[in-house]
């Protein structure tokens, strides 16, 4: 079983970028994107009267170059990715000879378009599913906000690096003075080591573009981060902060 939800956890790469990586500058000319989506459901039921509920709403760039054909195809992968995930944990579970009858497992991600201009676009996701995992019989959903960020110019994600003012070590700062104000972490703590890699120099949270502000969210999955729900103050799938971004 703890297999199964290592799985689902992988599937929420997606939703983070890394505080590093090259600069990408925005065309000039591809200012903004017209965006449509589709809705995916599924609702299953197996033979042992586990159900299996499934929602996905992808966004599709409306155009035909070739940074929109590459944002499209990377966010069908991501749609795929999700799917296929899902499709193996519940199959999974409901083979498990302590599977829970008649309920349902679910997995639904909604996007919403959260920038669109200044030849970049970004999506705010929020994410929540459960495929079984309980703690003395008491279920444990999982539930997340993160976001895609990508360039119109040339149709790549962007990490944060990218999208905040400053130089590289300057958005690190940034992003370490903001997490120890709002979460009011302090450096040698459990959540500051999970947050902050020493090593690499990344700070690990999830994040997309809104207004003239990133806006940040912790990488946690909450029922497995005891260190980030008990500590004080405690921090949840939805405490974040914001700081400001190049892009008005």
């Amino acid at each position: 079983m703890k297999k199964l939800i290592v799985a689902s956890a992988l599937a929420l790469t997606t939703l983070a970028g890394l505080a590093t990586g090259p600069k990408v500058q925005a065309s000039s000319t591809t200012k903004s994107a017209k965006v449509s989506f589709k809705q995916y459901k599924i609702n299953k039921k197996y033979k042992n009267g586990v159900k299996a509920k499934f929602s996905f709403n992808l966004p599709q760039l409306k155009g035909k170059s070739a940074a929109i054909k590459k944002i499209n195809k990377d966010l069908k992968k991501i749609y795929s990715s999700e799917k296929s995930s899902f499709t193996r944990a519940t199959r999974g579970y409901s083979q498990l000879a302590g599977a829970i009858k008649k309920d349902t497992y679910y997995d639904l991600t909604k996007t919403s378009v959260s920038y669109n201009k200044n030849g970049i676009i970004s999506f705010k996701v929020d994410k929540n599913w459960w495929t079984g995992y309980q703690i003395n019989n008491k279920k444990i959903p999982y539930h997340v906000i993160g976001g895609w960020t990508y360039s119109l110019k040339n149709g790549k994600g962007l990490s944060i690096t990218d999208i905040v003012k400053g130089s590289k070590s300057s958005v690190r700062k940034q992003l370490i003075a903001g997490a120890t104000k709002k979460f009011k972490i302090k450096k040698g703590e459990a959540v500051y080591v999970d947050m902050v890699d020493m090593i690499s120099g990344n700070v690990n949270l999830y994040y997309y573009l809104k207004g003239g502000k990133v806006y940040l969210y912790p990488i946690i999955i909450e029922p497995l981060n005891y260190d980030f729900t008990h500590h004080n103050p405690p921090i949840y799938y939805n405490s974040h902060f914001t700081i400001p971004s190049r892009y008005k």
